[in-house]
């Protein structure tokens, strides 16, 4: 069977993976398919952009969809169905898994839950014999008008991770222009941030790979994909990479084979961890394995915003991960938010002043979004609070709510001023644009454009916007 796989960027410039044009979770699913046999051709149209029209050609059309793709997702839909695409439509997903009625009424005939590893290929192995659905676990469908949800698909255990094939790149259209690729050696979290979706979407349970499938997964990569091992750096993009006391045993370990199999990347790797993780000695040891970036889920430096997100690390935790990265000379990226119910403008400003004291490299501020399925929106609900429903703004890039202690104002303030001040007035600013010049000139542009569209969004919806 003829496949396409798609992930549809968002419609703001201003979106992570269009800034940095990177996959999701399209290539390893095109693994397992084409381990069936199937033809399978992925389009990231943050990577290369394409005519919705090529769809057409394909027996079966995938979409893996995330909140803030989910309108466009549902336009491409629509538009195949109107040019009379008759065959089946899958929507899988985050945003999908929360959601699955959504998509069934955008045109989608079938919604795969949580983990599509198992279940997507027995979908898809149902519907080439012309089986009933009945017995395709963790699927969402309809049948004679009727919605159906069939029970969850069983989780992959470790074992099943750990014989997982590597992702196809060359899957990819216009995989060339890849600056950066993505492996996961894990799934799941053990913390319970509230406002995070990865609970929701692959369970309560953290799960690893093994060591041995780990550097497999990277003696693959350099033997089959010598351009993109040569050209590209990777991103470890575990939602926590070390995670619990057993899974940093499981990295650690990962990480010395790496430096005694001289599997040390050209252009390195970067991941996400907690901030408390870089101890002297770990950090030490990723700066030899070729690491070169930590993406820092810090959020805040406010004690009271700490505990209310349930993040579970201290100001001083912060402090000394950072120094220490630092140290070994890997360069850190603090992920933060504002928007909180615990801070106002002037105390996330006063948070910000301090980490750019302690030194971090790189910042990144995401206003709060409410995503479906998160303990935060549960609680929102209870509490009767209001929040916008335009899927389009929930990139972290738009005030889609209101905190208890800050006005949407001061939450956009606290968004695109600090970020200006950070990387244009601060110190480490002043010593980033001569470092990055051709990337800041590129940055002007593209948060250019999106002030031109945001501005023309506003006159547009001045009367038709709902209010929260």
């Amino acid at each position: 069977m003829k496949i396409a796989l798609v992930e549809l960027a968002s419609r703001d410039y201003l979106d992570v993976y269009a800034i940095i044009g990177m996959h999701r979770g399209v290539p390893l699913l095109a693994a397992i398919l084409e381990q069936s046999g199937h033809l399978v051709d992925c389009f990231v149209e943050t990577i290369e952009k394409f005519e919705w029209s090529k769809l057409t050609s394909y027996d079966m059309v995938g979409f893996g969809i995330i909140s803030c793709t989910a309108n466009p997702t549902y336009a491409m839909i629509e538009k195949l169905r109107e040019a009379g695409y008759q065959r089946k439509i899958l929507v899988g997903g985050p945003h999908a898994t929360e959601l699955p009625e959504e998509s069934l009424a955008a045109g989608a005939d079938v919604v795969v839950r949580h983990e599509g590893d198992r279940t997507l290929p027995q979908l898809i192995g149902a519907i080439e014999k012309g089986e009933s659905l009945d017995s395709v676990l963790g699927i969402t469908w309809m049948e004679d008008g009727n919605i159906r949800h069939n029970p969850d698909q069983v989780f992959l255990t470790e074992a099943e991770l750990s014989v997982l094939p590597l992702p196809s790149f060359r899957s990819i259209v216009g995989y060339q222009k890849m600056k950066q690729i993505s492996l996961t050696f894990s799934r799941g979290c053990p913390f319970a941030c509230e406002f995070c979706a990865v609970e929701a979407m692959f369970g309560p349970g953290y799960r690893f790979a093994s060591v041995d499938w780990r550097i497999s997964q990277l003696r693959t990569l350099k033997a089959e994909y010598p351009e993109i091992w040569q050209n590209c750096s990777v991103f470890f993009d575990d939602d926590n990479f070390y995670g619990d006391k057993r899974g940093k045993a499981i990295t650690l370990e990962m990480l010395k084979q790496i430096i005694i199999e001289h599997l040390i990347l050209p252009l390195g790797w970067f991941c996400q961890m907690r901030v408390a993780d870089g101890t002297p000695k770990v950090s030490r040891l990723m700066k030899q394995a070729g690491s070169t970036m930590a993406c820092l889920g810090i959020e805040s430096v406010n004690v009271d915003t700490l505990k209310a997100l349930h993040k579970g690390q201290t100001p001083d935790e912060i402090e000394k991960g950072l120094k220490n990265l630092h140290e070994a000379g890997i360069e850190t990226l603090a992920m933060t938010i504002a928007g909180t119910d615990t801070d106002t403008f002037w105390s996330f400003f006063r948070g910000i002043r301090q980490l750019a004291k302690w030194g971090i490299t790189y910042l990144q501020i995401v206003v709060m979004v409410p995503l479906p399925g998160t303990k935060m929106v549960c609680r929102f609900e209870a509490e009767g609070r209001r929040f916008s429903q335009n899927l389009d703004h929930y990139n972290g890039m738009h005030v889609v709510m209101n905190p208890k202690k800050m006005s949407r104002l001061g939450v956009w303030m606290a968004l695109y001023l600090v970020t200006f001040w950070f990387y244009f007035i601060s110190v480490n600013g002043r010593r980033l644009i001569r470092k990055h010049f051709r990337d800041y000139i590129r940055m002007i542009r593209i948060t250019f454009l999106q002030g031109l569209k945001c501005t023309w969004q506003t006159i547009k919806e001045r009367f038709t916007s709902h209010h929260y």
